[in-house]
């Protein structure tokens, strides 16, 4: 989304145990500890620079948060094959409607990632489907940015992104905006989806109950095909609504004309009507697709990480979360982190430096992509006679070990030790 506008929340407070995977009950300790940060913020505030408690962590990057919209990845396997540019259409939509119902129960956010942060993985799908690879890096800390890269050559795809999240401080909500696009290019088509994201709220932060959600309204769009799907994510109102749902519909662009309609629970089902035949079908199922199209990723055992990979970053808070022990291991070791990312700052400051990312590069004037996209993208369609095609996997990897955290000299010597560079 690249409007400053504000969505709307929807009104309606969520009764507690209404759906309790989606809300947070907090003990007297965190509710002090929040309320207590919240009594220094203004409504409106960004809060972008404010340091988060951690038990309202995700134990994982942003950057592998965005893995999950490929965890039904194998929807779009066919859409290099398939010859009807309406149902390419569907396919696309179907799954980027698949990638919002994974998610820890109660309310958490991921990590911040720390600037010059990598996160890499792939799916395996075997035979002539291939392995969908995917890199994402932190780009840039103020404002956040990060920049992502999926492509899976043999199904004749790749998927570039960069999303700026904006945080807001709302009263008794805080928003955070997923400014920024996507780009999905089928190659064997030529067709290139434009893609923008919704926006997650947090309410009930001083009355009610805290639930988190996504609010807002999406477009995916191809101008080749002609086609646009415009969609709206929704929420319980005062007087109606239903919780997690989505309404949307696909026309011409340009048209006024509904060709399709899509609407349900993106946590439990969607629906798809046709209006020239009336006819409604099922169009998206969690449960059934969580048996049929869900493919884990695959990465790296943390030990053959880098030291700039998420993971890796990561693995002092994490593992201090997931003991359950006590918050303040995690939070001296994210702090540690969050200190190491603003001495690397002065450092480069005092040195009149300047922060380049290693494996992403800016675009000038974006049109068909969105503003960062990786180093030697390919968008050539697949060629199985070209033996290089067999080491694309390899370059894109041997890229993303190519990064570098921009911390101080005296973390970076502890993360990395003799890597620090001159």
């Amino acid at each position: 989304m690249s409007s400053e506008k504000l969505p709307d929340e929807g009104g309606g407070d969520v009764v507690l145990g209404e759906e309790p995977e989606y809300e947070e009950k907090l003990d007297d300790a965190p509710k002090s500890i929040l309320l207590s940060m919240m009594r220094q913020l203004t409504t409106g505030m960004d809060l972008s620079r404010v340091t988060l408690p951690t038990f309202i962590l995700e134990p994982r990057s942003f950057l592998e948060k965005c893995s999950d919209f490929m965890c039904h990845g194998s929807l779009i396997l066919d859409i290099g094959s398939t010859p009807d540019p309406a149902e390419r259409f569907l396919m696309v939509c179907k799954w980027y409607l698949s990638g919002w119902h994974f998610k820890p129960p109660g309310v958490k956010k991921p990590y911040n990632p720390i600037l010059g942060e990598v996160f890499t993985c792939r799916w395996d799908y075997g035979g002539d489907k291939g392995s969908t690879y995917y890199v994402a890096e932190q780009v840039s800390h103020h404002p956040p940015i990060s920049a992502f890269h999926f492509v899976n050559r043999k199904a004749g795809w790749v998927l570039n992104a960069a999303i700026k999240p904006k945080s807001k401080f709302l009263g008794n909500s805080a928003a955070s905006i997923l400014e920024g696009e996507g780009h999905l290019h089928v190659l064997p088509f030529g067709e290139n989806y434009k893609i923008t994201f919704p926006s997650y709220y947090v309410k009930g932060l001083v009355l009610g109950t805290l639930r988190m959600e996504i609010v807002g309204d999406i477009a995916i769009q191809c101008e080749k095909s002609g086609l646009e799907l415009a969609l709206s994510f929704k929420n319980k109102g005062w007087i109606r609504g239903t919780n997690n749902s989505v309404e949307g519909k696909v026309r011409k662009i340009g048209s006024s004309t509904t060709l399709y309609k899509i609407e349900g629970r993106w946590d439990r089902s969607l629906t798809i009507t046709d209006k020239k035949s009336g006819k409604t079908t099922p169009f998206f199922d969690v449960d059934a697709e969580k048996q049929r199209s869900f493919t884990p990723l695959v990465a790296e055992p943390e030990a053959q990480q880098a030291y700039f990979e998420s993971r890796k970053v990561w693995t002092h808070v994490t593992r201090a979360l997931r003991s359950n022990s006590s918050t303040e291991a995690a939070t001296e070791a994210k702090n540690k982190l969050e200190d190491g990312q603003r001495a690397g700052k002065t450092e480069r400051t005092e040195k009149g430096l300047e922060w380049t990312p290693k494996i992403f590069q800016p675009v000038a004037a974006p049109v068909n992509d969105p503003s960062w996209i990786i180093k030697g993208v390919e968008y050539t369609p697949y060629n199985a006679s070209d033996p290089e095609e067999a080491k694309m996997g390899e370059k894109l990897q041997a890229l993303a070990k190519q990064g570098e955290l921009a911390v101080g000299q005296a973390l970076m010597e502890e993360l990395n030790p003799g890597g620090f560079p001159t």
